[in-house]
């Protein structure tokens, strides 16, 4: 549906900040109507040479969960219904796929899976739904699932796509990949025998061919440089990891000289001398990228003349002998928004063993922070710094991204500040059970 040659989808979006990531996600009743036709329509439409005209960012977490909840409900049902009378409707699996796993929080693991795999059968050419499929495979089935989720991405990656195989690739392998798990830890976890070992080589091949030839078009690019040499590693070619290295670390170097402030720089010197070894040069080069790692091992600072959203005084000597979560984060931070679920399932299953959790909101607006805490049932206290990264708790812990989750043990002291997903339980979990009175 076009409304004057216009994508409503796409109006609607360029209409907020950021492309829908602003605090200020009010959608009037009139858009959501209107947006609730433009997806009828597109769920009708089925699918069209193996895929569907459904927004390809769509699959993106942060539009998902701002979807206000009867419109949500409302295209759900109907995804639903149409799947009923049409079984081989792919655009509405496809639909309930993204829906299923955007909060997954409230489906069982199986369902999501029973209405990902149907999709997949459903669309042939889509190549979004290989992406969705590879970023939903948590550590435990990752062996299996991801490894199907990239077999279909490269049968299903034509010339001219946009965006490009290596787009794709980038995609599941840096942000999802390298973030849950190193290839080479889970090259460690295949017996020799196992057959998937075959499959998982034969992928991560293809995906070392793509990523080599992007990197002789931008040598610049930690990012590529980063899955390559792990990638190398994983296959056990140390000889080609340090090449490439060494190729990465000149690049570098000569951006560093221009300016000593670049971030890209510096986060890849600072990679790159961990690997080859150079311990105290890399832990330079991440501190200047992020002041916020010298805290790990340090009693962290309290702070003081500070209330919480209710204007009730807050320290962190209130929580001394307690295990607690300084969470840095926003309303507006999609990221931010996707920890929550995992933030919440630990603190229920630990809170009445010591563990608890503050909120710090660099979000601009309390009506909204609170509004957003009433609706998901936040049930730790808040604190409102409107200031952001210009504000006192930024400048005072070194906090420049959000999130920014700050673990903290009984007597104060960091524990580690990228407790986020899986890592987030598993140290909550060994210094709980751990450390019992």
């Amino acid at each position: 549906m076009k409304a004057n040659n216009v994508d409503v989808w796409d109006a609607f979006l360029n209409t907020l900040e950021n492309r829908g990531l602003s605090s200020e996600w009010e959608v009037a009743l009139d858009v959501q109507e209107e947006l609730i036709s433009y997806f009828k329509t597109k769920i009708d439409a089925g699918v069209v040479d193996g895929k569907t005209t459904l927004p390809s960012d769509l699959i993106w977490n942060e539009y998902i969960w701002r979807f206000p909840d009867e419109m949500r409900e409302k295209l759900t049902e109907y995804a639903e219904e149409v799947l009923k009378t049409e079984p081989d409707n792919g655009a509405a699996a496809k639909f309930l796929a993204i829906v299923t796993a955007g909060t997954s929080y409230d489906f069982p693991p199986d369902e999501f899976w029973d209405i990902l795999e149907r999709t997949t059968e459903l669309l042939p050419n889509d190549v979004d739904i290989c992406y969705w499929a590879f970023e939903n495979a948590s550590l435990e089935p990752l062996l299996d699932n991801g490894v199907v989720a990239l077999e279909r991405l490269f049968a299903r990656c034509r010339e001219g796509e946009e965006p490009t195989l290596y787009q794709w690739l980038f995609r599941c392998c840096y942000d999802y990949l390298h973030v849950t798990s190193r290839p080479n830890d889970f090259y460690e976890r295949l017996e020799s025998d196992d057959p998937l070992l075959k499959r998982w080589t034969a992928v991560m091949e293809k995906i070392q061919a793509v990523f080599e030839e992007q990197l002789e078009r931008t040598p610049d690019h930690w990012h590529t440089v980063r899955m390559l040499t792990e990638i190398h590693e994983a296959l056990g070619n140390s000889e080609a990891t340090e090449k490439v290295l060494r190729q990465a670390q000149t690049v570098f170097e000569k951006q560093l000289a221009q300016d000593e402030n670049d971030r890209d720089a510096l986060d890849g010197l600072a990679n790159i001398h961990e690997k080859l070894g150079n311990t105290h040069l890399a832990r330079e080069y991440k501190l200047k990228v992020d002041p916020s790692l010298g805290w790990v091992g340090q009693v962290l600072p309290d702070f003081s003349s500070v209330v919480d959203l209710d204007g009730k005084p807050i320290s962190l000597a209130d929580y001394r002998g307690k295990v607690v979560l300084l969470d840095f984060w926003a309303v507006w931070c999609g990221p931010c928004l996707g920890e929550i679920p995992r933030i919440k399932a630990v603190y229920e299953k630990y809170h009445d063993k010591g563990f608890d959790v503050i909120g710090v909101s660099f979000d601009e607006d309390a009506a909204v922070l609170r509004e957003f805490i009433k609706e998901k049932e936040i049930p730790w206290r808040q604190i409102l710094d409107d200031e952001g990264f210009r504000g006192t708790f930024a400048k005072q812990y070194g906090v420049r991204s959000i999130p920014a989750p700050f673990l903290i043990d009984r007597e104060g002291k960091v524990i580690s500040v990228k407790a986020r997903g899986h890592l987030l339980s598993e140290l909550v979990e060994a210094e709980i059970e751990g450390k019992k009175d």
